[in-house]
């Protein structure tokens, strides 16, 4: 093949437009700090990385799940503890009242303030977390406990519980039902349920009656037994907390790596690609010493 002075002009022009082309994109790489800036540079590696980045979102979304859960069950936790208490007390009650010697003043001082608890059962019972009720199933937005014209404690919140994906197709049931926690499956017999309200309510009748047998035998072997269940009710909870506790530990290991494996893809090498960016520009510099003894000076007064 006849090499001409034109063949020549234009392959040192063609390489040379290479090196400058590549000097560019090495010298965009170094200032942006990542490999690619759109999708024309590398359409597989940027696939990759936007699902990348997908993933890092969906996790996200996964951890804040998991953080409101634990800001809910640890409310929950706080208001069964003085829910607890307050059962406590009505218990000491339901022993004073069953002493037959007991004054009627001193009775119906005891009768008021069961009376009194039952207010307080139920102001701990609707406690909300973020502007949502605790304890009302997946009815969040109204009050789940109401004392009926009778004064008798009532719930009236749903009997589901609410349900959090904490992880991809994991999904996790918060306690919410208030139901579960003020009723006794089986009681007084095993086709019917007594709830806390019926128990207060028969608590109260029994000290304005004087029945202190009532009092002393089945009325504090039922309070034992609502005392039991919350406990029952709140150690569920406790569960669940562990669970979520030991799932955001698995979130945060996860999004450590995810956002590892992304900025493998994505960030640059500073010191590699400096050193690459100094070898392109040092060819570049040496294209043009060689150019400028190789080639017509015609030429080298266009390149200038």
């Amino acid at each position: 093949m006849r090499i001409t002075n034109n063949t020549m002009n234009n392959a040192f022009i063609n390489n040379l437009n290479k090196n400058l082309k590549n000097m560019q994109k090495a010298q965009e790489q170094l200032t942006s700090l990542k490999k690619v800036s759109k999708p024309s540079d590398d359409p597989l590696l940027v696939g990759k990385i936007l699902s990348m980045k997908d993933n890092i979102k969906q996790n996200e979304q996964y951890n804040s799940n998991i953080s409101e859960s634990q800001g809910w069950v640890q409310t929950q936790d706080t208001a069964l503890a003085d829910v607890t208490k307050t059962m406590n007390r009505i218990r000491d009650l339901i022993v004073y009242g069953a002493n037959g010697s007991l004054a009627q003043k001193d009775r119906d001082a005891i009768t008021d303030e069961v009376k009194m608890k039952v207010g307080e059962i139920k102001e701990i019972l609707n406690t909300n977390f973020d502007g949502r009720y605790i304890f009302g199933g997946q009815k969040t937005g109204t009050a789940p406990f109401e004392e009926g014209v009778d004064g008798k404690l009532q719930y009236v919140g749903s009997d589901e519980d609410i349900e959090r994906e904490i992880s991809q197709g994991v999904i996790i049931k918060l306690k919410t039902n208030g139901g579960d926690i003020t009723t006794i499956k089986g009681e007084p017999s095993p086709d019917k349920d007594q709830t806390l309200g019926d128990f207060l309510q028969e608590v109260v009748g029994a000290m304005d009656k004087g029945e202190t047998d009532k009092l002393s035998n089945d009325l504090l072997a039922k309070a034992d037994k609502f005392i039991d269940n919350i406990l029952r009710v709140r150690s569920s909870i406790g569960a669940v907390d562990n669970r979520l506790e030991a799932a955001q530990e698995r979130n945060k290991s996860e999004n450590i790596n995810l956002t590892s494996v992304l900025s493998s893809k994505e960030d640059i090498d500073i010191a590699e690609q400096y050193m690459k960016y100094t070898m392109m520009s040092t060819a570049y510099q040496t294209s043009l010493s060689v150019g400028a003894k190789i080639l017509q000076p015609s030429l080298l007064d266009y390149l200038r």
